[in-house]
């Protein structure tokens, strides 16, 4: 279990909801829930995160940390930017940024 689905599972379990209802509630698939608890998904969009810590009832921050996209120190200006105008992005989509700023990591070495 990754971090981000031992987050999910516990904070889901603490409320006594099941994988249907917790997805009901974020208006995603259980499906969905259950890839993210076992770690299967790897790089949920911050949308669907969003929709999750609402669910829960926990802040944004919280989730976002867990899914790694965020460390505990405070978030620069910019990146928070970047945070906000990727909410849209379809997971391939987001997976393509990924792979697009590796790229450039890479190209620097």
């Amino acid at each position: 279990m990754s971090d981000l689905g031992k987050f999910i599972f516990e904070h889901r379990t603490a409320k006594n909801l099941s994988s249907r209802k917790l997805a009901e509630l974020a208006n995603i698939s259980h499906t969905e829930i259950h890839r993210l608890e076992n770690g299967e998904r790897k790089h949920p969009s911050p949308l669907v995160l969003k929709f999750i810590a609402n669910a829960l009832q926990l802040p944004y921050d919280d989730i976002m940390k867990a899914a790694g996209y965020i460390d505990g120190t405070c978030i620069s200006p910019l990146i928070a930017a970047h945070l906000a105008i990727i909410t849209d992005l379809t997971d391939q989509e987001l997976e393509e940024v990924h792979n697009f700023i590796e790229f450039l990591r890479n190209k620097r070495k």
